[in-house]
């Protein structure tokens, strides 16, 4: 099945299904594609990143064991949300470990430009909700 996602601005994707596919889908299928979509897309920034930084004289490895314990505990940090009509639910472990669920008929009751926009939704805010929650846990370590 073709389906693709594209992460603009850190934060923005966008999805595109080929031709004729979301019509023939069910909402498991989804579930698993946007898991697998979310790891790709989070494996791809996080090698953008360190691209970026590489070209400067940033340290972004921890320096200490309280920086180690930092990283440890930013990998647990869980985070979720959900589409405003509840219908998709997306969550994350440390940004590494995602899960999508998707509300049964909702392939059924909503067009494919409108699942779109519901992900375009969720996708943003689950970014946002982890941030918060790293800057949480960055005030308790660093004051």
């Amino acid at each position: 099945m073709e389906l693709e996602a594209e992460l603009r601005d850190r934060s923005q994707v966008t999805l595109e299904f080929g031709e004729s596919v979301y019509e023939f889908i069910d909402e498991r299928f989804l579930e698993r594609a946007l898991t697998g979509l979310a790891r790709r897309l989070y494996t791809g920034w996080v090698k953008q990143y360190r691209e970026a930084i590489s070209t400067t004289n940033l340290n972004i490895e921890p320096n200490d064991q309280h920086d180690s314990e930092f990283e440890e505990e930013m990998r647990v940090v869980e985070a979720s949300v959900e589409s405003g009509d509840g219908r998709i639910a997306v969550s994350t472990v440390g940004m590494q470990d995602f899960s999508a669920t998707i509300h049964p008929g909702t392939v059924r009751e909503l067009s494919e430009r409108e699942f779109v926009a519901r992900v375009a939704e969720v996708t943003p805010a689950l970014i946002q909700r982890f941030q918060a929650k790293v800057a949480e846990l960055k005030v308790r370590y660093y004051g």
